[in-house]
């Protein structure tokens, strides 16, 4: 039986770097950056955020607490205790 084609974060990065020689090679400088930048993606070295809410939603938020609890409401118990204990190691 053949193996499955296996898919790691190395084999990613392999590939990647391949691309990023390829398109240098052929002179094609906009791939390159792509190929660089989705290998940064990949490691943690990027990345993306966006903005979510209104304006003034936030406005309300006057502690700790009410991040908190706001991140409770929108991702559950488990992202909320794990913010709160970061939080904590980050107090002297």
């Amino acid at each position: 039986m053949a193996k499955r084609n296996a898919v790691t974060l190395d084999t990613l990065l392999d590939d990647l770097a391949a691309d990023r020689a390829l398109a240098r090679e052929l002179g094609q400088p906009a791939a390159a950056i792509t190929a660089t930048m989705n290998q940064a993606r990949l490691v943690g070295l990027l990345v993306e955020r966006k903005e979510s809410g209104q304006p003034g939603d936030f406005a309300g938020i006057q502690s700790e607490e009410d991040i908190l609890a706001m991140v409770r409401a929108e991702l559950g118990k488990e992202a909320s205790d794990m913010l709160q204990a970061a939080l904590e190691r980050e107090k002297p």
